[in-house]
């Protein structure tokens, strides 16, 4: 039987970073899936460089998703800080962004913005095995080298995933396995694995935490997620399977009917900055300006990873997992 990790305060967390006795026209009401931890740090510098506060609502890609698809045009927040490139697509296909031409981001490569200035691409992250290299020895198991690695029998109840129903992270896995195998061969290793997965999780950062915690000895995660648990002093070391990994954009937009937009605009205008981009690579692997990303010493090993693919197949590919995994 599988289990389904629930974070303990419910299906968001909700984060209020805000200074008191600020102008109501200076608060950015926004969502992100950004770690608590991260977004204090750029509420702080945010507040200091330019006197905007933010009020931010916190919760997994595919949650905040299924919110703004349910509330636009009358969306509870004036803008997205943290998404999935994908989304980001589906949102200015159904025309829900407001065009920015944002001057700080202009060193920034035309790839990761849109020409239009309807979103702007910050960081990319991408998959990564989360390992507990004592959990395994312990164990006698194997270190797992690839993604078809993860079916071999003696990993049963080992793995821990996210659910695509709610994690960005989990949905960027499944569509660059569509890629890698075709989906055909894709949706039989999905089910393959499954018999392998010991829970699945809310978040796509939970299955580091668990792993490195020693609950499961193998999970399907990002990037950063595993390298905070490192600092903090875990055994837990990442994974990039050989046949390659899918990687995203993390992006942020505002929003068409935003009600405080040239305070939104302000908060593009940080993210893109020199200052900005400096404190994204203290948080992030990679970062979009050139010369702030951090150095990694292994190599990540990309996949052509095709985010317009995703986005146009993403609702035909979760029903289909629902339909399968449910």
């Amino acid at each position: 039987m599988k289990l389904t990790f629930t974070w303990a305060l419910g299906l968001a967390l909700m984060l209020v970073v805000s200074a008191c006795g600020g102008n109501e026209n200076n608060t950015v009401e926004l969502y992100t899936h950004n770690d608590e931890t991260e977004m204090q740090a750029f509420a702080s510098a945010l507040e200091e460089e330019t006197g905007v506060n933010i009020d931010i609502l916190r919760m997994s890609s595919e949650e905040a998703w299924s919110r703004i698809d349910a509330e636009y045009p009358d969306v509870g927040a004036d803008m997205q800080w943290g998404m999935l490139h994908s989304f980001a697509l589906i949102a200015e296909e159904q025309d829900m962004l407001e065009s920015y031409d944002s001057p700080t981001w202009e060193d920034v490569p035309d790839e990761f913005k849109d020409p239009d200035g309807k979103w702007y691409g910050w960081s990319y992250w991408f998959n990564v095995l989360a390992i507990n290299d004592d959990l395994l020895d312990e164990l006698g198991l194997d270190k797992p080298e690839s993604w078809d690695d993860l079916l071999d029998p003696q990993y049963e109840g080992e793995i821990v995933l996210p659910d695509p129903g709610t994690s960005g992270t989990a949905f960027l896995f499944v569509s660059a396995i569509m890629q890698i195998m075709g989906e055909e061969e894709g949706w039989a290793y999905l089910e393959q694995l499954d018999e392998n997965v010991g829970q699945y999780s809310q978040s796509g950062s939970a299955p580091a935490q668990m792993v490195a915690q020693g609950e499961y000895a193998i999970g399907i995660t990002w990037d950063q997620a595993v390298f905070d648990r490192m600092d903090e002093g875990y055994p837990i070391t990442p994974v990039v399977p050989e046949e390659g990994v899918g990687f995203d954009l993390d992006v942020a937009w505002i929003f068409k009917d935003a009600e405080n937009k040239e305070a939104a605009k302000k908060v593009i205008d940080f993210i893109g900055s020199d200052e900005g981009m400096e404190l994204a690579s203290e948080y992030r692997s990679m970062v979009t300006k050139p010369g702030m990303s951090a150095d990694l010493d292994f190599d990540p090993n990309f996949i052509d990873y095709d985010a317009v693919w995703a986005a146009d197949n993403r609702e035909r590919i979760m029903q289909e997992y629902q339909e399968k995994f449910d």
